[in-house]
């Protein structure tokens, strides 16, 4: 039999090994983002709700106009556009414009996923792509914060921080446990850390994600952030503070953790949630935005072909890459 007969086909990512498959993945993920769900329709109520449905329904509608266009097999049961659409609308304020929630969301499918061929094919996170286009372009409406329910405080803490001084930060009086249950401004799946821990530690004990990531990503952010305390208390935060805030533990167990976008190896996973720690904590510090934890995880993608390069070594073989 001649060669050209021989045809050896790959499969484009996540792999996922024995009974698993990419949508027990994704459906365990939005079972993981229930208890976010129902944080954001209590302290947001009807804004949240009108948030995430339209986000959602774009999302679908787009994935599947896209793939009708490019004349694929339509693939919306799979849940990643519902997936890509909760967690755009999770980082998004609850008095956005609803034009707003539909550019982010249109984007995040057509251009952060389609336009490189599907899911698996895009060499960057699908939602932070979305978000990042209407961060940039729409900066206002992307700030336009209010309290939650129950709260008086309209600007999430680490804004407070950032442009007002630490003195301010100070006169709010910000408890860690009130900012751990949500009691503070931000996104409206973001504020709530205690829901979003419950759904990280959901997704680690069914094993759809390793502890490899978000144990890096926090654990870097926290030294960090700690070195910086330790050294002048009077201009930093204490690095519990950090960690309750912003979107770092949204980010550390449902977008560093995309399965598409990060590393598939044990160490390539833990170097690359330690690049986005110090990448986060760079940018809170001496950059320009707040928070930084989509900036950060999209630059930390560029590094995740890298990354898969390092492996355990063979016997026999002095070099760990390969």
């Amino acid at each position: 039999m001649s060669a050209d007969k021989y045809h050896f086909c790959v499969s484009f990512p996540p792999y996922v090994l024995g009974k698993k498959n990419v949508s027990s993945l994704i459906y365990n993920t939005l079972i993981a983002l229930v208890p976010a769900i129902i944080a954001a329709l209590y302290y947001f109520r009807m804004d949240a709700l009108k948030v995430m449905v339209i986000a959602v329904i774009t999302a679908v509608i787009c994935e599947m106009g896209m793939q009708r266009f490019l004349k694929k097999e339509i693939t919306i049961n799979d849940g990643h556009a519902i997936l890509t659409g909760v967690l755009l609308a999770f980082m998004l304020p609850p008095m956005v414009p609803w034009w707003i929630a539909v550019i982010g969301s249109a984007s995040a499918i057509i251009i952060g996923k389609q336009i490189f061929g599907g899911m698996g094919n895009n060499p960057f996170n699908a939602t932070l792509v979305g978000w990042v286009m209407i961060r940039i372009s729409w900066p206002d409406e992307l700030t336009n914060w209010i309290e939650p329910f129950g709260t008086e405080i309209p600007d999430p803490p680490l804004y407070v921080f950032k442009f007002d001084g630490i003195e301010f930060f100070l006169d709010y009086d910000f408890q860690l446990f009130d900012l751990f249950v949500g009691r503070q401004a931000g996104g409206i799946g973001t504020i709530c850390v205690m829901a979003l821990l419950a759904g990280g530690i959901y997704l680690l004990l069914r094993r759809m994600i390793s502890w490899h990531i978000p144990a890096g990503l926090l654990g870097t952010v926290f030294i960090f952030c700690g070195i910086l305390w330790l050294v002048d208390k009077e201009t930093n935060l204490n690095p519990f503070f950090q960690l309750v805030t912003g979107s770092t533990v949204f980010g550390a167990f449902f977008l560093a953790t995309d399965p598409v976008t990060s590393p598939v190896t044990r160490w390539g996973k833990l170097v690359y949630g330690i690049i986005i720690g110090i990448l986060i904590m760079i940018i809170r510090t001496w950059g320009k935005y707040p928070d930084g934890v989509a900036f950060a995880i999209l630059l930390a993608n560029t590094s995740s072909p890298l990354l898969n390069r390092i492996r355990p070594k063979p016997y026999g073989k002095e070099s760990t890459f390969g």
